[in-house]
């Protein structure tokens, strides 16, 4: 059952949705979202561009190319093909020492045949009849860099989990690196934006520290909505609750205040998946926090998939999500202001 909304929503026409992200999570959101939105409505998936490691990291090595897989996985999401075609896309060769996904592959070479990135990624989604659209969110070569509590800095998105000190910031190097065309554009012209779950910051925040990105986002009058991860990732959040997600947000340009909402996770993870992930160095994200000031309006569901894995449903999360986006809150009507 989708949760009551809280008071101050009147109904919103939805004509352009926009979630940031990278990983898992994003796919989830932009599945649900596609299941449930009205089919005018068109979504952008903002991507992170910074991912160097496994077969994305070896083929933007070799061939100077965007990471593929993170948007890859976004237009398997949003694909209006056969099951079979998608699953053909995700397929992996065996023989190798990395075994690259197929549609790592094809994006890889309609980067090297193609006029630009985007025209790739665009070539690639009219093969597999997406009508949204997936952007990276810069197109230069760029790498993560970790600033650390300790003073030390880790360059390299695979390499911030293994830093051994909790972060403090992310950035990218190049610094003047700016956002794709069409990405401030985007969020510019969103009714709503989405932004996580997914890894916090190798995902979300290296798409936020893009240039002009997190600005974009906080002045926006959209309806935002921030889904916080379920379990913590050693390195990264570790001992992380919702208020430490928050913070972070904070840190990096996006502060609670510039949230409507904040979606938390309330199915019970079964013990014997708990202690396969604490045996991996992660734990369930503590939800237990209460905002002094609205917004944002914390709200609390169920969200996972059954199952070995903990991950959000995007037959749970979807319908949520668009209910969300589709209402405005007035806060200054209220009282609370933004």
């Amino acid at each position: 059952m989708v949760p009551v909304l809280p008071r101050g929503g009147v109904e919103r026409s939805l004509s352009r949705v926009v979630a940031l992200g990278g990983g898992t999570g994003l796919p989830v959101v932009l599945s649900g979202l596609r299941r449930h939105l009205p089919a005018r409505c068109r979504i952008t998936a903002i991507v992170t561009a910074a991912d160097d490691g496994g077969s994305s990291g070896i083929l933007r090595r070799q061939y100077g190319v965007l990471p593929p897989g993170d948007i890859r996985n976004c237009l398997a999401a949003l694909a209006r093909v056969a099951p079979e075609v998608s699953a053909a896309l995700q397929y992996r060769f065996d023989g190798g020492v990395v075994e690259h996904p197929v549609g790592n592959l094809l994006l890889t070479a309609l980067d090297m045949v193609a006029t630009d990135e985007l025209k790739a990624i665009r070539l690639a989604a009219e093969l597999l009849g997406v009508e949204d659209l997936v952007l990276p969110s810069t197109t230069h070569r760029v790498q993560l860099v970790a600033d650390l509590v300790d003073g030390r800095s880790i360059h390299g998105e695979s390499e911030i989990p293994r830093g051994g000190a909790p972060i403090t910031r992310v950035r990218i190097d190049p610094a003047d690196a700016t956002a794709a065309p069409g990405v401030l554009e985007a969020l510019d012209a969103a009714d709503a934006m989405i932004l996580g779950p997914g890894s916090l910051y190798t995902s979300l925040l290296a798409t936020l520290v893009v240039p002009g990105v997190a600005e974009a986002v906080a002045r926006s009058e959209a309806v935002r909505i921030f889904v916080c991860n379920v379990m913590t990732e050693p390195g990264e959040t570790t001992g992380y609750g919702v208020a430490e997600h928050l913070g972070a947000l904070a840190a990096h340009g996006l502060p609670a205040g510039a949230l409507d909402y904040v979606v938390v996770n309330t199915t019970p993870i079964p013990p014997k998946v708990r202690a396969r992930y604490a045996a991996q160095g992660a734990g369930p994200v503590d939800p237990d926090f209460v905002v002094p000031a609205e917004p944002p309006v914390i709200l609390r569901a169920d969200l996972l998939e059954p199952g070995p894995v903990v991950r959000h449903a995007a037959g749970k999360l979807g319908p949520i999500l668009c209910n969300l986006a589709a209402r405005h809150v007035d806060w200054a009507r209220d009282g609370q202001g933004r």
